[in-house]
Formats: structure tokens, C-alpha cells, sequence
């Protein structure tokens, strides 16, 4: 029986492409980024996207898409280690509040039968998980949490993250293979570039001799390379926010699209042609694991393939 899904923070499409291959329809793809709503758009042109404000979403509105199925992956930065960790009070909180709220609101018929949330591992300790479980335990959602990490997966790449898997129905334990196959870093690049490295992908000498000590440069044919966790502040932000990979005697930035593909987005997935790489590293920064994403949702039996 195919599920109606409603993605409520879609940006790019890392639930839309988690969620392919199973008994899922998309229903609709909220999200406020015209950017994000764009790539998309482009790689997923079947589905109902709508540009919203989460902050002024209304209960009607929530349950007028008839979703059986919400996947929500709310702004994290109020819950990062990185900021200022202020919780319901950073305004970029507003939208989860909001939608728990209406979420309140809904008549018990038109409430979804499933629910998952995705972010930082900060969220564990927040006062929005504290309100969101209270809220799902009042109205009979059984709800498991997982922390989850790609490299748990066998993926050279570390994204730790916080999930939630709420169901009125029966939730079981993700599987994760004890010891799963390893995939090399070199299997995600692309082929080998030109002398000539891009610009924009390009480190200068002068940001090296000042960060190296801050910066984590990786030999891609290692068969212990793995990237730290790309951001959204990664080709702005020096550390913190992405590793880097040594090519000859220079130092490159990751392209997107390899980060897109340490994400497990499918062969295939592209960004518009003239979409600036500073907006594309921004919109994958704050994208998904499609890996991690699948293997939360074998929690769900109603995906069970």
C-alpha cells in the first residue's frame, strides 16, 4: 500500500531520494528556500513543491495534503555545539514550534499515522525534543530514537545525527550491519582534474600555511580517508565546516557534487547549471545522508521492502 508522504523542510530532496524505490508518494515539498526549491524541482519534477513559511503554516493547511507519512529536518543551528545553542529561543527555532502547534490542532482522523525527525546531535538535549516527545506521547504516538552516522554505514564520510521515528503503529530498531564493507573516498570523486584546478575549488598557499593546523587535507587514495561533516559555511568558513583534498602539490575544496555523492544522492542528481558553487555547497551542507535517512526508515515496517 503506497504511503503519502509530506516533506516539511524538503530542501534539495535528501528525503525524496531516501525515499525512492519504496511504497512512498510525495504529496507535497514545503520548503522557504527558492534555491533549494529549485534543485528540486529540477530532480524531482513530478512533485508538489510549495514555497511556504513553516513560521504561519496553519493546522488546515498541514492536513489539507492528507500525508499519512511527515518527515521533518527543522534549521539545526539552535542546537548546534557551533553556536550559540539557544534552543526555543533562537528565532530559527520558530518554524518547528510552529508546526508543533498545529500539529496540536489537527483532528485525531486527520493526523499521520507516521512521523520521523532528522538533526544535529544537539537535539538530544534540547527543550525541543522534550516538548516534541511529550506532544507525540499525548496523542499515542510509540516513538524510538537513533543516533546515526554514515560511517556507521561503511561510507567515508562523518555526519552524526539525531533521529526520530514515531508511529501510532509498532516502530522496531534500525539494522545496522555489524561489520559493514568499507567504500573508499577515491570511489566518490570525480575523474582526476586538469592541471588547472577550478578557482573556486582551489585553496590558495597563503590560507594553507596560515589554517593547516586547523585544517583537515586528505590523501584520497588512504584507505582510512573520511571526511568530517560538511556545513553550509564550507567555501566560506575555513575550519570547521569540511575537509579538504591534497591533488599533486595544491590543496582543493570538495565539489559539490562529490559531497552530494558522500551523501548517497543518486547518479544523476545535478544543481542548475548557473547556480554559483558558494549556493551549492550551502544548500548540501544542510541536506541529508540519503544512507542514513533509508536506514531510519526500516524502523517504519510499513516500508519494509
Amino acid at each position: 500500500m503506497t504511503i503519502p508522504a509530506l516533506e516539511l523542510f524538503c530542501g534539495i530532496g535528501g528525503f525524496a531520494a531516501s525515499a525512492a524505490g519504496l511504497d512512498v508518494r510525495i504529496v507535497g515539498a514545503l520548503d522557504q528556500s527558492q534555491e533549494a526549491l529549485d534543485v528540486y524541482r529540477l530532480n524531482f519534477p513530478a512533485h508538489r513543491t510549495v514555497q511556504t513559511d513553516r513560521e504561519k503554516i496553519t493546522a488546515e493547511e498541514l492536513a489539507s495534503f492528507h500525508a499519512d507519512f511527515w518527515w521533518l529536518s527543522p534549521p539545526c543551528q539552535p542546537y548546534s555545539v557551533r553556536g550559540a545553542r539557544r534552543d526555543l529561543a533562537d528565532p530559527r527555532a520558530r518554524s518547528l514550534t510552529n508546526i508543533m502547534d498545529e500539529f496540536q490542532r489537527i483532528p485525531e482522523e486527520r493526523l499521520p499515522t507516521h512521523l520521523a525527525l532528522e538533526n544535529v546531535e544537539g537535539f538530544s538535549l534540547s527543550r525541543a525534543r522534550e516538548r516534541l516527545l511529550d506532544l507525540l506521547a499525548g496523542r499515542g504516538y510509540l516513538v524510538r530514537e537513533f543516533r546515526l552516522c554514515p560511517t556507521h554505514l561503511g561510507i567515508p564520510s562523518r555526519r552524526p545525527r539525531y533521529y526520530l521515528a514515531a508511529s501510532r503503529l509498532p516502530v522496531q530498531e534500525v539494522r545496522i550491519p555489524p561489520s559493514p564493507g568499507r567504500f573508499p573516498l577515491d570511489a566518490y570523486l570525480d575523474p582526476p582534474l586538469s592541471r588547472n584546478i577550478p578557482q573556486e575549488l582551489l585553496v590558495p598557499a597563503g590560507i594553507i600555511d596560515r589554517f593547516r593546523d586547523g585544517m583537515r587535507i586528505l590523501d584520497a587514495s588512504s584507505p582510512d580517508a573520511y571526511t568530517t561533516c560538511f556545513t553550509s559555511g564550507y567555501g566560506r568558513s575555513i575550519m570547521h565546516a569540511g575537509s579538504y583534498l591534497r591533488q599533486g602539490a595544491a590543496v582543493r575544496r570538495f565539489a559539490p557534487e562529490e559531497i552530494a555523492r558522500l551523501l548517497h544522492f543518486p547518479d544523476g542528481f545535478c544543481f542548475p547549471p548557473h547556480m554559483p558553487c558558494r549556493v551549492r555547497w550551502r544548500l548540501i551542507g544542510n541536506s541529508l545522508s540519503v544512507v542514513a535517512v533509508r536506514t531510519v526508515l526500516s524502523a517504519f515496517p510499513a516500508f519494509a521492502r
